[in-house]
């Protein structure tokens, strides 16, 4: 958490950032530190305390790693953002509908290896736009910022309503709030407005958790859309406050919000030689997700970890629930505490270098180059995922944004010649 705050201070230093690595580490400490929290509770009668305990210090190691990653990519002196950001609605609008339109139209393109990969972290894009509407509306006071949070809310509801998942949704969430954090200036107004989210957002958390297996019934055997909207309304009506002293409630952000088990029992069979270091297996895997599918149609590599988490932890994992090796995990049975610090120093690096570069483009007018930083950097923020993942879908999201790139230039020039 110290290190969640260090972070924000030195993002809202000079104000030249999109919120990205914030978003990353928000992330990562979100599915890491409220089973931490529970299972530190005197009255707590959860299970694997040890295994929680040796998680969330190899995630301590890994936030630092990460600020400290970060810090080196901005440690150069950085301009502070000279005015605030241009209003540019025509370009915002252009990337909101963009990215709606390769989410919800272009859905069949998915399935076409390596374009379905670039189409489907270039629909990312959407979240660039409303991300520059909402900050500029916010920081003048614009009604429209109601417009973009309402944009912000289509695809977490959609998500929830036709696949019956929140954690898609509340990820993209986090990415477009993040950046609020270092524009909002009013310290106090930031702290309040940061508290209320957490809470509203955990307590949201929890009723869904309570009521999912009531919408995903709706939702996967293909009810009615109205029956999904009653059956996911009752994320609505179910809320309330966390109790710590329910044993329910603290049993559902053991069972979601604890990636420390996973980490803790994987390092505790490492120790007792039942399974042994990866040294780079899967860092070789990642490295093989940069090649295409339509070049190497048969390559070995998948997206996807239930396969490592289910080999380093001895678990059998059930075919309906997703199970990420996390980043945390995956660094250290690679390379033990070593492929932690040096794992994250390079992904916060990463992140940090391409959301200043990001943050530079949008100020300069260089739409090209925003692209090519944005959306990379967006598709690296899975703190769940595993470094194949990462790498082929930074690699899609890069090929995504030339594309992007090339589309606004051919639309702005035309939309120029039209109102000559």
């Amino acid at each position: 958490m110290a290190a969640f705050a260090v972070l924000v201070i030195l993002l809202r230093k000079t104000k030249l950032s999109f919120g990205l690595p914030i978003a990353y580490l928000f992330g990562l400490l979100l599915i890491h530190i409220p089973g931490a929290l529970v299972h530190s509770l005197p009255w707590s009668r959860l299970r694997h305390d040890t295994f929680t305990a040796t998680g969330i210090m190899l995630t301590a190691v890994g936030a630092l790693s990460f600020v400290g990653g970060v810090w080196i990519a901005r440690r150069n002196k950085v301009p502070a953002l000279q005015t605030e950001s241009i209003p540019r609605p025509r370009f915002w609008m252009f990337c909101l509908l963009a990215g709606w339109a390769a989410v919800y139209l272009l859905i069949p393109l998915v399935r076409i290896p390596s374009l379905g990969a670039a189409v489907e972290k270039g629909a990312a894009v959407w979240m660039l736009g409303v991300i520059l509407g909402l900050r500029t509306s916010l920081a003048r006071g614009s009604a429209k910022a109601l417009f973009w949070a309402a944009a912000m809310l289509i695809y977490p509801v959609l998500m929830l309503l036709l696949g019956g998942f929140l954690s898609y949704g509340a990820a993209t969430t986090i990415i477009c709030l993040a950046p609020l954090l270092i524009s909002i200036r009013n310290r106090w107004r930031l702290a309040i407005g940061f508290t209320f989210t957490c809470i509203l957002g955990f307590n949201l958390f929890l009723s869904y958790f309570q009521n999912r297996s009531v919408i995903r019934t709706a939702v996967w055997g293909g009810a009615e859309f109205s029956s999904r909207v009653d059956a996911a309304s009752s994320i609505l009506r179910d809320v309330r406050s966390f109790d710590p002293r329910d044993s329910r409630q603290l049993g559902f952000v053991d069972q979601r919000l604890n990636q420390n088990y996973f980490v803790g029992l994987a390092a505790d069979r490492l120790e007792r030689g039942r399974v042994r270091y990866l040294t780079g297996r899967s860092v070789w895997e990642g490295a093989l997700a940069l090649v295409p599918r339509a070049v190497w149609p048969d390559k070995p590599v998948y997206g996807g970890s239930p396969k490592i988490v289910a080999e380093m932890t001895g678990l059998k994992l059930s075919r309906t629930t997703s199970f990420g090796v996390g980043n945390v995990m995956e660094f250290f049975i690679n390379f033990g505490v070593p492929g932690i610090v040096v794992g994250f120093l390079l992904l916060g690096w990463t992140i940090g270098r391409l959301d200043l570069s990001a943050a530079a483009a949008e100020q300069a007018g260089n739409f090209s180059k925003l692209f090519r930083c944005f959306l990379p950097a967006v598709a690296l923020i899975q703190p769940n995922g595993s470094i194949v993942e990462l790498c082929g879908g930074a690699a899609a999201a890069w090929v995504a944004a030339v594309g992007w790139g090339w589309a606004w230039s051919e639309w702005s020039s035309l939309w120029r010649n039209q109102t000559r």
